[in-house]
């Protein structure tokens, strides 16, 4: 028989996977779950993906699905300030009837990262997002100033196109070869080929490919000039971003936080953070994320139900972070 206990349930619902964890009303996680990517952006199963990853951590924690008291869920893809017509059908597929509230997954991230302060966050994975939330609660994208960095696969373009232009020197030999790897190539010219080959390709299939190779350029940023100059191009993409929201959240000084696989990574954490605290008006400092996205979503989902938010529960919150 299910347990009888009310619970809320927080989503994470991004282009590589779903994160989806159920928690008591005090913050205590009950069943957390990992399924398939989410974003419509990236995955032409994202709806089904979302709602198998619910059924399932609620099935986990053999929990009812009527004592569920709220849902909030970050999806990569969902307009950070506004609607889409398409979510009004999302989550049909889901057996959950409690109050549902969507957001962009920045919005939990930064929710998390920050414990609902005001400030910057810095996504970056499989797609790329850099927004603001203000004093008054006001969301706000980079978007908004025609700007978008990238995520994971345009890092990998800007290292393939620059192997194609023979932009490369003795000390990237390894990248390259582990480029020419990934794709199956014997040569550059093989390799133009191939990615010349990629039209006819389902394109959410194409992102994939592609964005996979990026833990291989980070990895390289030590060794390979060609890894270094693509994350240290990427990020300074990013902090462009930042430094046009910083000054809508404060005119002195401005927390940001990173989220994302392709934004933690030391290498390009190291170098945006090194970029943002150059000087400028307002200072711009990277912080420490108190919460994981999925923490921020819980977070969310706990104030929709009415609870306040505590030291208490907020600790629980950071220690499911870590289970």
């Amino acid at each position: 028989m299910p347990t009888s206990v009310p619970y809320v349930v927080a989503v994470d619902a991004g282009g590589t996977q779903t994160r989806v964890g159920c928690f008591t009303l005090e913050g205590v996680l009950l069943a957390r779950q990992v399924g398939a990517g989410g974003s419509p952006s990236h995955n032409h199963t994202a709806a089904e993906n979302v709602c198998s990853t619910i059924a399932a951590a609620v099935t986990s924690g053999g929990l009812a699905v009527e004592d569920a008291v709220a849902m909030t869920a970050g999806v990569a893809g969902y307009p950070i300030d506004g609607d889409a017509d398409w979510i009004g059908t999302f989550f049909d597929g889901c057996a959950l009837t409690c109050p549902q509230h969507v957001v962009n997954d920045a919005v939990i991230a930064h929710r998390g990262a920050l414990a609902g302060e005001p400030g910057i966050i810095v996504v970056g994975g499989t797609g790329s997002m850099v927004a603001a939330i203000t004093a008054d609660g006001t969301v706000l994208g980079s978007g908004r100033f025609q700007h978008y960095a990238g995520g994971a696969r345009h890092l990998v373009y800007d290292v393939m196109h620059r192997i194609l232009l023979g932009e490369h020197v003795d000390a990237d030999r390894k990248l390259v070869e582990t480029v020419l790897a990934w794709w199956g190539a014997g040569d550059v010219t093989d390799l133009r080929r191939i990615a010349l080959g990629l039209g006819g390709k389902d394109y959410n299939d194409v992102k994939r490919r592609y964005g996979g190779l990026a833990p291989a350029v980070t990895a390289a940023v030590d060794t390979s000039p060609l890894a270094d100059g693509a994350v240290t191009r990427l990020a300074e993409k990013t902090a462009v971003g930042v430094r046009l929201l910083a000054p809508l959240v404060s005119d002195i000084a401005v927390p940001v936080a990173l989220a994302g696989a392709l934004a933690t990574d030391p290498g390009f954490a190291d170098r945006i953070s090194r970029l943002l605290s150059a000087g400028s008006a307002p200072s711009i400092r990277t912080a420490e994320a108190v919460l994981d996205p999925l923490g921020g979503a819980a977070l969310m989902a706990l104030q929709t139900a009415g609870v306040p938010m505590t030291p208490q529960v907020l600790s629980r919150l950071q220690f499911a972070r870590v289970r």
